[in-house]
């Protein structure tokens, strides 16, 4: 019983992890994964550095196990209790495991992080949303440390040295970023990374340092990858009707949400609920991928993995698919294309402002998916691939141009009523 309360307390999290570990030991043998888990933990890993194709499939599920033991171990210590932000970080974590995280190089950030609490004399609970969302800069550390020619008697000390710096900036830096987009970006932390990494990209630019260094991926494992996806999503469905088999007559109400932030479901609406539409999400990422015949690769799983955590935390059908509607008549009406795993990949994060369609309706959420798209490729030149959030980056100039005006034409119809 004690087991059974543990679990739903924890949002199935524990659950997830014994599935990805076993996996990774069921799908390659030890040796091949801890290898793999060493060439992982000695890649640049900027954007995009598919860990499958660098560390192999059950090295990748290793290194995502060990990330999702990690933080939750720090959640544990701390007496935290499930909440849609700390689940949305969770899983977001867990899935950019597969391209970009590891425990190297996020350590130095939540040292930073720790650091800042300690001068501010603020209790290091206050950041745990920021310090679960902050390793999206952890390409940083990896880089300055693998992927230049220093030598690594400098490469090291700077890469560590830059990764507390920004942790202990980041969470000033953060608070100020959301009155940007007025919380239409649920990536506010993305965007706080990415102006953060641009800093970073011009400085090592003027110093010659070459940025490119991201590396193909692999779709070798598809198919296992679809199904561990729908696996995973049909546990929470299972799970969200032994919490409450009247789930489905209460889901309707989560739909009305708008997902602005802070829009913490689990608060809201409850554990059964949200976890139904965890489930949901997870469901509607596979099957818009499957639809236009797309393969699943490293980069991609992290977005299922996301889109998935922030059914939590914002995300809901309504709100999510005109937004990715709107992303995918971007590719397809311009000179893009879905060959391209950046724009595959911004089909699923462009949900970064699904409030906007949750706020204004579906069609301006199209508006806003197919300017996203647009702007996505530009904001990953600026921030040179340290943010792994890139999309973060980009949903926050999406919202701070279409928010204002927006804004402007509903207080113009609000005075119109009142002058009739």
């Amino acid at each position: 019983m004690d087991l059974i309360n543990f679990i739903k307390r924890r949002m199935l999290i524990p659950i997830v992890f014994v599935v990805i570990f076993s996996l990774a030991f069921i799908v390659d043998t030890p040796k091949n994964i801890f290898a793999g888990y060493i060439r992982i933990l000695q890649s640049p890993s900027v954007l995009i550095s598919d860990y499958l194709r660098i560390g192999g499939l059950g090295a990748t599920l290793f290194n995502v196990a060990t990330i999702i033991f990690f933080n939750t171990l720090i959640l544990s210590k701390l007496k935290f209790k499930m909440t849609g932000p700390i689940f949305a970080g969770v899983l977001t974590i867990a899935g950019f495991s597969f391209f970009g995280k590891n425990l190297f190089n996020t350590l130095p950030i939540y040292l930073g992080i720790y650091l800042y609490s300690k001068t501010q004399r603020i209790d290091f609970k206050s950041f745990i949303i920021v310090v679960l969302f902050s390793t999206g800069i952890s390409p940083l550390v990896s880089f300055m440390i693998f992927g230049t020619d220093w030598p690594l008697y400098f490469g090291l000390p700077a890469g560590i040295l830059a990764g507390v710096f920004v942790g202990f900036v980041l969470p000033a830096f953060s608070a100020h970023t959301i009155r940007f987009h007025r919380g239409y970006n649920l990536y506010n932390i993305g965007f706080a990374l990415g102006v953060l990494s641009m800093l970073f990209a011009v400085v090592l630019h003027s110093f010659n340092v070459k940025l490119d260094v991201g590396g193909p991926t692999s779709e070798a494992y598809h198919t296992e990858l679809v199904f561990m996806s729908l696996g995973l999503s049909l546990i929470f469905l299972v799970a969200a009707f032994i919490y409450d088999p009247q789930v489905i007559k209460k889901y309707p109400k989560l739909l009305k949400s708008s997902g602005r932030l802070v829009s913490d479901f689990i608060s809201d609406y409850g554990k059964a609920v949200s976890i139904f539409n965890v489930a949901m999400m997870g469901f509607v990422s596979v099957g818009m991928l499957l639809i236009l015949g797309l393969k699943i690769n490293g980069p991609v799983m992290g977005g299922i993995l996301t889109v998935m955590g922030f059914g939590a935390f914002g995300k809901h059908p309504r709100n999510a698919i005109p937004v990715m509607f709107g992303a995918w008549l971007g590719v397809v009406l311009t000179n893009y294309s879905l060959d391209s795993v950046g724009m595959v990949i911004a089909l699923l994060f462009v949900t970064a402002v699904s409030p906007i369609a949750g706020r204004y309706g579906p069609f301006i959420g199209m508006i806003a998916g197919f300017i996203h798209i647009l702007i996505t490729p530009l904001a990953y030149a600026f921030q040179g691939g340290f943010d792994l959030y890139n999309n973060g980056f980009a949903a926050g100039f999406v919202a701070a141009l279409m928010i204002p005006l927006l804004e402007a034409i509903s207080q113009n119809k609000k005075l119109e009523v009142q002058n009739e």
